[in-house]
């Protein structure tokens, strides 16, 4: 794994159509950037709605920039759903969104009507129900795991990671398999390369911290970026075994 290839690979597709992939990602970058915002912006009219998103997203906050609240049950409930629900909806996103760069990287797809495919995985039934099916089965296994000791849920963890793109690819070629299948195929593919995507996210870690100095407003460059190389990972262990068989 030539992970620094890998990572340059991408950094000059991104650079060399940055506006296409910022509209790509924009659904995800403002639901991201938005919760940065409300962490920071002061709640107006708390108290005459009970529908007023700052009031279930303050509730939540206990330690943060914003003024000392006390939610009520009802509210940390309510806000507790809310942020469940939309990172749920970001994930479902951004795996369609890596869908769509998987397919940029085959030359399977161009660089246009990037609001259409950030939908990706809302406009294919088969997409949206295999993701969140294989997410559940896969984190229930990576749970169990995990019962034994934290590190064996971790390695599971990195074992199912491809799963979702395999049951996509499997689905593209009119390949029916199930779930539990691609998750099976998943830890095949990835044995011998579960440390390369270790190290692949720890490389991470310094612009993360950059991003977090600039309340996540290097985000717009860093999210398309990360998830990008991530793909890119996915062609490179995926293609390259496919044409050694």
């Amino acid at each position: 794994m030539d992970r620094p290839q890998l990572k340059i690979e991408m950094r000059e597709m991104l650079n060399s159509h940055f506006p296409f992939f910022l509209l790509l990602f924009l659904p995800v970058l403002i639901m991201e950037l938005g919760f940065v915002l409300a962490d920071y912006l002061p709640v107006v009219n708390t108290t005459k709605s009970s529908w007023n998103l700052g009031v279930y997203l303050d509730a939540l906050t206990t330690n943060g920039p914003r003024w000392s609240f006390s939610g009520s049950p009802n509210q940390l409930t309510m806000g507790l759903a809310l942020v469940i629900l939309l990172a749920i909806i970001s994930e479902l996103l951004l795996t369609g969104i890596q869908f769509v760069a998987i397919d940029l990287i085959r030359n399977k797809a161009t660089f246009d009507q990037p609001v259409t495919k950030s939908f990706t995985i809302f406009n294919n039934g088969d997409y949206f129900l295999g993701t969140i099916m294989i997410n559940i089965i896969a984190g229930i296994l990576t749970f169990l795991w995990s019962l034994l000791f934290i590190v064996p849920g971790i390695i599971k963890a990195f074992a199912y990671s491809q799963a979702v793109f395999i049951y996509r690819d499997a689905l593209d070629q009119g390949e029916k398999i199930s779930y539990l299948e691609a998750i099976t195929r998943s830890r095949q593919l990835m044995d011998g390369h579960k440390m390369d995507l270790f190290v692949f996210n720890l490389s991470y870690i310094g612009w993360n911290i950059l991003s977090n100095l600039t309340l996540n407003l290097l985000d717009i460059w860093l999210l398309p970026y990360y998830n990008l190389a991530l793909a890119n990972f996915y062609v490179k262990i995926h293609d390259d075994q496919s044409d050694t068989l």
